[in-house]
């Protein structure tokens, strides 16, 4: 029986097309358990690149216990990375030997899909689809450049390129695992004899531009967390930890209780406490992070976790998405931590949001332009000057929006409504959406005269507002 390869093709581009939602749980694949069998290679793997634009996982599974029918599609990865699982699989499965040359594996591609389907996909005689049955259909391909690693930089030898498409009887095809080790193991077939002379004839290229493929070109964005020192204190919200503007907490110390779950033994348990070993009220419930004076720490899923640098950014390993709900219900306490891994993350500068993947990568255009409207309903009082960063921008009275625009990714706007002295909003724009800001109908000094409103809301304020000044 053959599948249909140009319906099943189209099918599974679509799935690997799709895009990852940010917060959906990443389902981890491992090569552990996997053999690779190139008795003649002539080479090592000494190093891997990711050279993909688009780092944020390989695909998109259900999870591995799921029931076909129940299980979601969810991101997939290998753990806890690409570079660092793909490096140890083939380091461990192909040791250096006296004679091979050292090489470099740049990825340009690896993925995963599945396609679930109601119907056996086989050609008949009349070469229509037919059959019955159903499951799921695997599949996995990869696009590799190898580079051997030469006292003058890395010089290219070849591409590889191969795709694992299952044949026989549908919903029982092989594991994703497989499916990578096998895809893997063809390219590798394919690099075992190079042309070396060939290659070293080639020019040589330095590991830093080699390190640059696959990742876009961007500004550079420095925060004041990154290029000023930072002291003891908590930060209450993820800007005044970008802008560095801790509440100061002289002493404060981060305490380590280890832990002795499998994979959990070099990632302890963090307590924020005083100097005097006292935790009560040392940092307040809701905060963002906080620092010791020499490192950064964040709260998330219910935990602290140690922020990294990584360049211009921040990574961590924390707990799995899911992780705080099961915590509330204390389903991840003692050995039951030790069914879930550390998951990595990666700390967006520009907007506070957390990736979960150490390198996400960028879109190519960084657009960094956001619409800010300023608006006050029906009712509001006399016309109020409104102040973006100190500067009047215009004047609002009922009925009336003005329209502001916000370019700049390291800084944040403030606003105020009514003089240049009174309570001031400070947000952080994502720059995916508009934002909508409503200013009180009138002024109470006890009160902030603005508010963000959710976009619907915002959405339905101006619709009524161009309503009414229509007539």
């Amino acid at each position: 029986m053959m599948l249909r390869l140009s319906i099943f093709g189209y099918f599974f581009l679509l799935l690997l097309g799709r895009a990852v939602p940010a917060c959906a749980q990443v389902e981890y694949l491992s090569l552990d358990q996997q053999t690779l069998d190139l008795p003649q290679r002539t080479f090592y793997i000494e190093q891997v690149l990711d050279g993909r634009t688009d780092r944020a996982g390989i695909g998109r599974i259900r999870p591995q216990a799921a029931l076909v029918l129940t299980g979601s599609l969810r991101p997939a990865d290998l753990y806890p990375n690409l570079v660092q699982g793909l490096t140890s699989f083939l380091q461990t499965q192909l040791p250096a030997r006296p004679t091979d040359r050292p090489a470099l594996l740049l990825v340009r591609e690896l993925r995963v899909g599945e396609l679930f389907t109601n119907g056996t996909a086989v050609s008949g005689p009349t070469g229509l689809l037919t059959g019955t049955g159903g499951g799921i259909i695997r599949q996995a391909r990869a696009v590799l450049d190898l580079y051997l690693h030469a006292a003058d930089g890395y010089h290219f030898v070849q591409t590889a390129t191969d795709t694992v498409r299952p044949t026989g009887m549908l919903g029982i095809t092989p594991s994703h695992e497989r499916n990578l080790k096998k895809t893997l193991e063809r390219c590798l077939q394919q690099l075992s004899t190079p042309d070396w002379k060939t290659a070293q004839a080639r020019p040589a290229q330095s590991l830093e531009a080699l390190t640059k493929v696959g990742h876009v070109a961007s500004p550079t964005l420095l925060y004041a967390i990154l290029t000023t020192p930072v002291v003891p204190g908590y930060f209450p919200t993820f800007l005044s930890f970008r802008n560095n503007q801790p509440v100061p907490v002289p002493g404060l110390q981060a305490k380590a209780t280890p832990r002795t779950a499998a994979g959990w033994e070099n990632l302890p348990e963090l307590t924020p406490v005083a100097a005097a070993g006292h935790a009560s009220g040392v940092v307040p419930a809701g905060s963002w992070g906080f620092s010791d004076g020499q490192q950064l720490y964040i709260y998330h899923q219910g935990r602290y976790a140690i922020l990294q640098r990584q360049e211009n950014s921040f990574g961590f390993m924390g707990m799995p998405d899911n992780a705080s709900q099961e915590l509330k219900a204390g389903n991840l306490l003692g050995a039951a931590l030790a069914n879930r891994r550390p998951q990595p993350y990666t700390l967006d500068m520009v907007t506070g949001r957390t990736t979960q993947f150490a390198d996400a990568g960028r879109p190519a255009s960084a657009n960094w332009v956001v619409r800010i409207y300023v608006y006050r309903n029906l009712g509001a009082g006399p016309a109020l000057p409104v102040f973006l960063n100190d500067q009047a921008v215009g004047e609002l009275t009922e009925n009336q929006v003005l329209t502001l625009t916000w370019t700049d990714p390291v800084h944040e706007p403030h606003l105020r409504l009514g003089s240049a002295t009174a309570p001031e909003l400070t947000f952080l724009p994502n720059f995916r959406q508009p934002v909508y800001v409503r200013g009180a109908r009138k002024l109470d000094p006890a009160k902030q005269p603005l508010e963000i409103v959710p976009t619907r809301v915002g959405e339905f304020d101006l619709k009524a507002i161009r309503l009414r000044t229509r007539k």
